[in-house]
């Protein structure tokens, strides 16, 4: 099992204020609450590291969406591949590393 550095997410929290870097939602104004969540671009499950290089920070619901339908992350588009159409990343402040 793989154990989750929480220091990562916060540092991603950090980054870009609280917002989800794909739709931009930014809870920490809305609701004064840390609401978006850290989500591994290769995810834990599939050998995928804890690293900072491998997180995204984005909103509950991208994040659902993103694990309901599988989507992988397309380096080269930016985004996340939903039924062959592209939903990129809209804040990029931190490098990511493909594989």
């Amino acid at each position: 099992m793989v154990r989750r550095d929480r220091e990562l997410v916060e540092a991603l929290r950090d980054v870009y204020a609280g917002k989800c870097q794909i739709c931009r939602w930014s809870p920490r104004s809305v609701y004064a609450a840390e609401l978006c969540e850290a989500h591994h671009v290769r995810w834990l499950s599939r050998r995928g590291d804890d690293q900072l290089s491998n997180l995204v920070l984005i909103c509950p619901n991208h994040h659902r969406a993103i694990h309901r339908c599988d989507a992988p992350f397309d380096f080269e588009a930016g985004g996340f591949v939903f039924r062959g159409s592209v939903e990129p990343l809209a804040l990029v402040e931190h490098a990511l590393e493909a594989e």
